[in-house]
């Protein structure tokens, strides 16, 4: 009677034991790993836009938005709540006080259950604190000259629009560090009203200065 008893209960524990693994294995498999699509940036004089999309999100609780300056120092600079609809969820933020010279952000994605994973960093580059490019001679027959500051070696694309934003003229130019002086023949033109746009081959940093094509 002993033993029989003894059977009995190791036989329910085993049994509570089992029906236990089966919740905590379906609750577990209704969770699917978020997918983060994309993390992209670009930056408009001192203003930076942030894009990330996600995919099968069913357990995010919200993105910690941080952000580093030359120091390399990471700091929390806002927060966005997750969207859980395990569908493709785009989401935005802004950051109009940027740092001087070059911002790196990375997004922190903390889930429900603690959970935290680390995004890509996107670097952009504050064109407001760098310096404004400076277009000369203005107007100018020829050649148009402008001189910008890069935080680095870099390529860029150098454009010419007209007012209705046509491109007129293109061409890609090496910028090193610190003070660029560059030139463009512009001869081809006719007299009239153009923009000049110098814009990196990432998008992240660019200068916008209108010019006068005179003869």
């Amino acid at each position: 009677m002993k033993l029989s008893t003894t059977v009995l209960f190791f036989t329910l524990l085993l049994a509570g034991a089992t029906r236990l693994n089966a919740q905590f294995v379906s609750a577990n498999a209704a969770v699917t790993p978020a997918l983060m699509m994309s993390f992209t940036g670009k930056a408009q004089n001192s203003t930076a836009e942030l894009d990330w999309t996600m995919e099968n999100q069913t357990n995010c609780k919200w993105f910690v938005i941080e952000r580093a300056g030359e120091n390399g120092s990471y700091d929390s600079i806002n927060v966005v709540m997750g969207i859980n609809n395990g569908n493709l969820t785009q989401y935005n933020f802004t950051d109009s006080r940027m740092l001087k010279g070059n911002n790196y952000y990375r997004l922190r994605q903390v889930d429900m259950d603690g959970i935290v994973r680390y995004s890509k960093v996107v670097t952009l580059t504050n064109l407001e604190a760098a310096g404004k490019m400076e277009v000369y001679p203005n107007p100018a027959i020829a050649v148009i000259n402008y001189s910008v500051s890069s935080q680095n070696a870099q390529q860029v694309y150098v454009q010419v629009y007209s007012l209705s934003g046509i491109v007129m003229l293109s061409a890609q130019q090496q910028l090193s560090v610190g003070n660029n002086q560059q030139s463009l023949a512009i001869s081809g033109l006719k007299s009239g009203n153009y923009i000049l746009k110098v814009v990196s081959r990432t998008g992240a940093s660019q200068y916008v200065q209108p010019f006068v094509k005179v003869m």
